[in-house]
């Protein structure tokens, strides 16, 4: 075969078919078809060997596409992030996350019913203002009661933890109670203690033993004089 730069640049004064060997496709430039003329321009020759293009990822096991240099998507993105298309970030114990999460210099308790400084939570909180953690990528919990079984033991289905410094996103151990649901509803600042430390009525009767009726299905305290009074104003009404 002559040399390469011998044969003209425009197809029309030059051969039909391809100059090298084997190859009866239609000349695209300088004698060559499209592919030995791409070849030349990008290595020098045209029959220079080009290796086969991947079809699945080069790493063992996996069944990918393949994306580019020999890997598919995720191996080639682990690739480029890590250099290492088995690499990837290494985990951190959840131990050693939450406790970056904690600022054991937080403000003391205003009431005088425990020691110490509150540990307080400083990253995310729920609607309620606890504190919320994720021990794993799918697993989210409650800050106090995570501290809790942390330093005791794992908190039985029926209890639940109780504040006793009332800082809902302190995780102090000593700071926490476990208590059933309803002894921790008596010891808050609900709408259930604060009807319970009411002394009278909405109309200014005692709630005394004898003017106190306790209804039988929702435990709710009736005003037995507000009560006649209505009665008398239903029968009034009707006369």
């Amino acid at each position: 075969m002559d040399s390469i730069e011998s044969y003209p640049l425009h197809t029309k004064r030059g051969p039909k078919t391809c100059t090298m060997p084997d190859c009866e496709t239609k000349v695209l430039s300088r004698g060559l078809c499209g592919v030995h003329y791409g070849r030349w321009r990008r290595h020098g020759d045209p029959d220079v060997f080009l290796p086969v293009r991947h079809v699945g990822c080069s790493v063992d096991g996996c069944e990918a596409v393949h994306k580019n240099r020999g890997y598919c998507a995720a191996h080639y993105s682990r690739w480029r992030r890590w250099g290492d298309p088995l690499g990837g970030r290494s985990s951190t114990p959840a131990e050693v996350r939450f406790w970056a999460k904690v600022n054991k210099d937080g403000p003391m308790p205003a009431q005088g019913r425990v020691r110490g400084a509150c540990w307080q939570w400083t990253a995310g909180t729920n609607g309620r203002g606890y504190g919320s953690f994720h021990p794993s990528k799918r697993e989210q919990v409650l800050a106090h009661r995570y501290s809790w079984e942390f330093h005791h033991a794992p908190i039985p289905q029926d209890l639940v933890i109780d504040h006793l410094c009332r800082n809902r996103a302190c995780v102090n151990p000593r700071h926490l109670e476990v208590v059933t649901s309803a002894e921790n509803t008596r010891r808050g600042f609900g709408i259930a203690t604060w009807n319970r430390l009411k002394t009278h009525c909405p109309a200014g009767h005692p709630y005394s033993a004898e003017n106190t009726y306790i209804h039988p299905r929702g435990n709710s305290r009736i005003c037995r004089q507000c009560a006649r009074d209505r009665d008398r104003a239903r029968q009034s009404g009707r006369r």
